[in-house]
């Protein structure tokens, strides 16, 4: 047949044969009886597969980890040197150099023989975890160089029957690395004592600890529940305004875990605060939530596939929380200012005082007090605990000790705050002996005073806000008091508002309310209103006020009120602002009327200069553009001005110890000026001034069409020496540019055929434009 296999006859009786003698063997090696001479059973098919030494990619969730290990697979299982899988991102807590996957609960592999892949599947806890947030800023002190400024604000009165007066109050500041030295003070005429010296002071930051030293008259910084005083001393303290870069209060977490890379979006209140890509396993979000007190954020994991998961988390932040193991402290020691605005130099009995806040835990921040005063002892101590999700308790107790009696004072509070609601309770007691420096430097003591207060505001949306508060005092040697008030703000159109309020006294039992409507008009606000007091008088007011604008010109205020038909009380000023002094004039009367006229601004020395400019509260530059005049300067993108003749340009108010932006617009500057640097992010320390220099750098540059001496342009890329050292290329048509000229100027231009040529030419060095050179001949 065809197709079939045919053996010779031989053959098939061969095998038959031998089959014949073989038989009985085998029936009895069947029946487990086989004796000597019995054959072996033959041996198992052997699987090649099964036990082999691969060099594979590994793959962490999806993940391409980028580390070929050795994988030994024995059967179904694979093993692994611990080091590729710590390689590849798993957190291994084992000493074990090697390892079977399978001996590791939460892990699972798949071997891709044909792309010679091992996929890894693992739970979260082998993962390392992921912090995404705010990038860490590098540190930058704020800058300072020497100078100083007078601060000064005159003002002159008089007409009709009042006497004529007149002031200048002033305030001299020097600063340095050394720190800042300020005293202020008023010249005043037709008074007893003509000058009057407010506060002199000596005041040094270091930014890294974030620490202030001051000397001189000094107001002690305390804690919120605890009276400051002005004291003649010394204080050190912590002052986190110099690190603006720093959050104090802690942040909350928002954490997932991510099983495949995945994108994550941070949404709070509709806006997206935060995002980034993120790697399989657990992350946490460090952002700045936009809101203060309660609020919800929606955390979306978007995988590679495209599934998006969202959920809701709950946080709540106070800033009167402190970050864990964060401490604030200061510690003040001097004498009492007694007379201050009356008398200059009146110091009183010695006093210290000293405080401190740490943060514990992300919800308990502890406070400590002590004051020192004559015989008088005090210490105290409280408290600020987050109540979850529910708000702020804080409470304190203080005690002061004398040799008369002793004394102590109650405080306790809370606070809860959400986008549309928050409310407040305070509540206070304080004994009849008690005293703190705050009393003694009044020079009396209140006897003993409670005091409950609730406060709530309401976000009404389209309907406006609602506020409503309720207040109780008691005092032994004060009057009662016990009210409640209603206030409601309601906008109307655009920039308009009604404001309304309602009060209720509960002693006197009587009633007192207002009503006001204010309406944007011509580039100001007017309002109107009318008020009932508790003593039932009525009051018709109306006011106009338009204020003069930042970059200079014209403001004015107006004002009328009239009370149960008496003759109106009129006031209207005129301010004009203008960038090196603000000039103030107004009047103001019933039947007799006063007129004034004020004038105020600063001197500031720097930079070999004098700048006239508005009043300087604080920090501030001097933009320095080596001389060049007419460049416009800008300070986070404003426009601020152009510089003057010496390229100068001051900046009278800088955000201290924020890291601003200083431009210079390039597009202003003449074609042969240059310069390398027009952009700067620069932080000044407070009360101090910084010179900020761009290099601007005058050329004189010349242009030429360079010819053969048959009149023809040079080839275009050859090859330009300008005075044996500047190098550059000829354009097309021969353009020659030449950047910086010198009065007298060799070019040597080579030429693509091997050949040279030279020309010579002479530039002005104090051109103020391109000079334009013509034809240049180049000769051999």
């Amino acid at each position: 047949m065809p197709g079939s296999l045919h053996l010779p006859v031989h053959f098939r009786w061969a095998t038959l044969l031998t089959a014949a003698l073989m038989a009985p063997a085998l029936a009895h090696a069947a029946d487990g009886n086989a004796g000597y001479g019995a054959l072996p059973p033959p041996p198992q098919s052997i699987d090649v597969s099964a036990n082999q030494q691969l060099e594979l990619e590994l793959f962490v969730n999806g993940m391409r980890s980028g580390i070929i290990a050795a994988v030994a697979k024995q059967g179904a299982r694979f093993q692994l040197r611990t080091d590729d899988m710590r390689r590849a991102g798993l957190q291994l807590s084992t000493a074990d150099e090697v390892l079977f996957l399978d001996s590791l609960d939460g892990v699972r592999a798949d071997y891709d023989a044909p792309l010679q892949q091992l996929h890894l599947t693992v739970s979260p806890e082998y993962l390392p975890n992921q912090r995404i947030g705010r990038a860490a800023k590098k540190f930058e002190p704020a800058k300072y160089d020497m100078g100083a400024l007078l601060n000064y604000d005159v003002y002159v009165s008089g007409g009709g029957t009042a006497p004529t007066q007149a002031s200048l109050w002033h305030e001299i500041r020097v600063f340095g690395p050394a720190g800042t030295i300020s005293t202020t003070g008023a010249l005043r005429s037709g008074r007893a004592r003509n000058y009057v010296r407010f506060d002199t002071y000596w005041r040094w930051s270091d930014e890294q600890s974030m620490t202030t030293v001051e000397a001189g008259d000094i107001i002690t910084r305390s804690l919120s529940w605890a009276p400051a005083v002005r004291l003649g001393g010394l204080q050190v303290s912590r002052d986190f305004s110099v690190r603006p870069d720093v959050v104090t209060y802690p942040l909350p977490e928002f954490a997932g875990s991510a099983a495949l890379p995945s994108a994550v979006e941070l949404v709070v209140g509709g806006q997206r605060i935060s995002g980034a890509d993120v790697n399989p396993g657990p992350f946490a979000l460090d952002t700045l939530p936009p809101i203060n007190g309660y609020g919800e954020a929606n955390l979306i994991v978007t995988d590679m596939h495209g599934r998006s998961v969202a959920t809701t988390m709950p946080f709540y932040v106070s800033s009167a929380l402190l970050r864990p193991g964060l401490t604030d402290y200061a510690v003040a020691a001097g004498s009492f200012r007694r007379n201050y605005g009356t008398r200059n130099f009146d110091y009183g009995a010695a006093a210290a005082s000293a405080s401190a806040r740490h943060g514990v835990t992300d919800s308990v921040t502890l406070e400590v007090r002590a004051e020192v005063a004559d015989d008088m002892r005090l210490a105290g101590g409280g408290g600020v605990v987050k109540l979850g999700n529910f708000g702020v308790l804080s409470a304190s107790y203080s005690r002061s000790f004398r040799k008369e009696a002793d004394g102590g004072e109650l405080m306790i509070g809370y606070d809860f705050q959400t986008r549309g609601f928050s409310i407040g309770l305070r509540h206070s007691r304080r004994d009849g002996d008690y005293t703190n420096l705050g009393l003694l430097d009044r020079g009396d003591r209140d006897g003993w005073e409670r005091l409950t207060a609730a406060t709530a505001s309401l976000s009404l949306g389209h309907a406006g806000t609602l506020g409503i508060g309720y207040f109780d005092l008691q005092q032994e040697r004060g009057r009662n008091a016990r009210l409640a008030n209603v206030a409601w703000a309601v906008p109307l159109w655009g920039e308009s508002r009604l404001y309304t309020s309602l009060s209720r006294d509960f002693i006197d039992r009587s009633w007192s309310g207002a009503l006001t409507l204010s309406v944007a008009l011509g580039g100001g606000t007017f309002a109107a209103g009318v008020a009932q007091g508790a003593d039932g008088r009525t009051g018709l007011r109306a006011d106009y006020s338009r204020a003069a604008p930042i970059e200079g010109g014209f403001g004015w205020n107006a004002s009328a009120a009239s009370e149960d038909g008496a003759s109106p009380y009129w006031r209207g000023d005129m301010t004009w602002r203008m960038q090196p002094v603000q000039l103030r004039a107004g009047v103001y009367g019933r039947d007799d009327v006063t007129g004034w006229a004020g004038v105020s601004g600063s001197l500031v020395f720097m930079d070999d200069a004098v700048f006239a400019a508005n009043r300087v509260s604080d920090a501030f530059a001097v933009v320095s553009t080596n001389g060049e005049p007419g460049i416009p300067v800008r300070y986070e993108n404003q426009l601020i001005g152009t510089t003057n003749k010496r390229g100068q340009l001051l900046v009278p108010s800088a955000s201290a110890y924020y890291s601003a932006r200083y431009d210079i617009d390039t597009l202003a500057l003449p074609a042969n000026v240059k310069a390398s640097v027009v952009s700067q992010q620069v932080a000044v320390a407070a009360g101090s001034g910084h010179v900020i220099r761009f290099p601007v750098e005058h050329l004189t540059a010349a242009r030429a069409t360079i010819t053969t001496a048959a009149g023809e342009p040079l080839p275009a890329g050859s090859t330009a020496i300008i005075n044996g050292t500047i190098s550059t290329y000829i354009g097309w048509d021969g353009l020659l540019f030449i950047e910086q000229a010198a009065t007298e100027n060799l070019v040597e231009v080579k030429l693509p055929d091997g050949g040279t040529c030279r020309a010579a030419f002479a530039a002005d060095p104090k051109a103020d434009d391109i000079i334009e050179l013509g034809n240049l001949t180049c000769r051999p």
